[in-house]
C-alpha cells in the first residue's frame, strides 16, 4: 500500500518547503482513512475528504457531480473560467486553476500546494507525466492515479472517482441520469424522425482552414450518437491509426454528407465559420434540406457526465427538428 509522504513523513513536507511549494499547512488528513486502489497502487486517503483537487478535467466533472468540494483543477489559466466550463454544469462557478496549461504534465506544484487539498486525484495515461511527479504530489496530500486510456474511458470515470471519494451512491445516481437522458432522447427521436437506426448523422469537426475530421463512433460525440441508435454514413466507422477521427481535406467535404450534419468547431479554430449554406457547403445534401447544424466542440469533445447529457439534448433536438439548422 502508497502511504503519501503528507500522512507518513511531515518531514518529507519540508522538502517541498525547501523548493518554495508549500503553504505551511499540516497536510495530514485529519480523522479516519481508507485504502483505495490506484494506477500506482493501493493509497490510504482520508474516510471523508473535504479540499478536492483534480488533475485531469474529465475528474473534475466527476468529482463535482459527485458532491465534492473541489478546490484546484487542471486547467488553461489563460482563459475565460480557466476553460473549464464544459466539465461543470451550467452556471456553476469554475475552481482555481493549479497548472500553467490543461496539458497532464503541466501542474504547477506551488499553486496546488496553496490550494491546501487533502487528496489529490491526477491521471495516469500512457505519456505518465503525472507518475513522474508522484513524489512531489505526494509530499503536497494523498494522491491517486486514475487510469485514462482514450476517449471511452469516460464512462467509467465518474465511478472509479467515486470509489475515491467514498460516493457510490451519488455515482449510481448519475449514471441512472444519463441512462434515463438517452431513453427520453430515443423515444422524442423515434416520436418526431421515426427509428433512430433510419437516421444518418455525420460529425465534422473543423480543425483548421486546412483540415476536416470526421468523428467516428470511437469519439465522444460519436459514442453519444451510438447510444441513440443513430445510423453513421458508409465510411464513418474506422478511424485513423491511434485516433478517434478520420482526417481529410476540405476537397473531400461530400465525404462527411448524411441526413444530419453536425458541424464541430471550438477555441481550437477561433475563426472557423459558423454558418454553412453556401461556398464549398452547398452542394451537400445536408445543406439543401436544410439538416446542418453547429455544435461547440469544446463541450461536444469533452468527454465528461455533462458534457454528455448537454450533447445528448443538442443531438436529439437537431434530429428532431428542433433546432435552427447553421445556414
Amino acid at each position: 500500500m502508497r502511504v503519501s509522504p503528507a500522512v507518513a513523513a511531515p518531514s518529507a513536507v519540508l522538502l517541498l518547503a525547501l523548493a518554495g511549494c508549500t503553504s505551511g499547512a499540516d497536510p495530514a488528513p485529519a480523522g479516519d482513512t481508507r485504502t483505495v486502489d490506484s494506477a500506482a497502487g493501493p493509497v490510504e486517503v482520508p474516510a471523508d475528504p473535504e479540499r478536492v483537487a483534480v488533475l485531469w478535467r474529465p475528474t473534475l466533472a466527476a468529482a463535482t457531480r459527485l458532491g465534492a468540494d473541489v478546490v484546484g483543477s487542471l486547467g488553461d489559466p489563460s482563459a475565460d473560467d480557466g476553460g473549464l466550463a464544459p466539465f461543470l454544469p451550467d452556471g456553476a462557478q469554475a475552481p482555481p486553476v493549479v497548472s500553467g496549461s490543461p496539458a497532464e504534465g503541466d501542474v504547477d506544484l506551488e499553486r496546488l500546494a496553496e490550494a491546501e487539498p487533502d487528496l489529490i486525484i491526477g491521471v495516469s495515461t500512457d505519456l505518465g507525466a503525472q507518475a513522474e511527479t508522484l513524489p512531489e504530489l505526494e509530499a503536497i496530500a494523498p494522491t491517486v492515479l486514475l487510469e485514462w486510456t482514450g476517449t471511452e474511458s469516460w464512462r467509467g470515470h465518474l465511478a472509479e472517482v467515486a470509489d475515491v471519494l467514498g460516493t457510490p451512491d451519488e455515482a449510481d445516481a448519475a449514471e441512472q441520469e444519463y441512462r434515463l437522458a438517452v431513453e427520453q432522447a430515443h423515444s422524442r427521436i423515434e416520436d418526431e424522425a421515426g427509428d433512430p437506426a433510419s437516421v444518418e448523422v455525420s460529425l465534422l469537426r473543423l480543425q483548421s482552414p486546412q483540415e476536416i475530421r470526421i468523428e467516428t463512433p470511437a469519439s465522444f460525440p460519436g459514442q453519444i450518437a451510438d447510444d441513440l441508435g443513430l445510423a453513421r454514413p458508409e465510411g464513418h466507422d474506422e478511424p485513423d491509426a491511434d485516433r478517434d477521427f478520420i482526417s481529410e481535406s476540405y476537397e473531400n467535404l461530400e465525404r462527411a454528407d448524411a441526413d444530419v450534419l453536425f458541424v464541430l468547431s471550438g477555441s481550437g479554430y477561433e475563426d472557423a465559420p459558423t454558418s454553412y449554406g453556401s461556398g464549398v457547403w452547398a452542394d451537400l445534401r445536408a445543406v439543401r434540406d436544410e439538416r446542418v447544424y453547429a455544435a461547440d466542440y469544446d463541450h461536444w469533445g469533452a468527454s465528461n457526465h455533462y458534457a454528455a447529457l448537454r450533447v445528448v439534448e443538442e443531438m436529439t433536438d437537431a434530429v428532431t427538428g428542433e433546432a435552427d439548422p447553421a445556414l
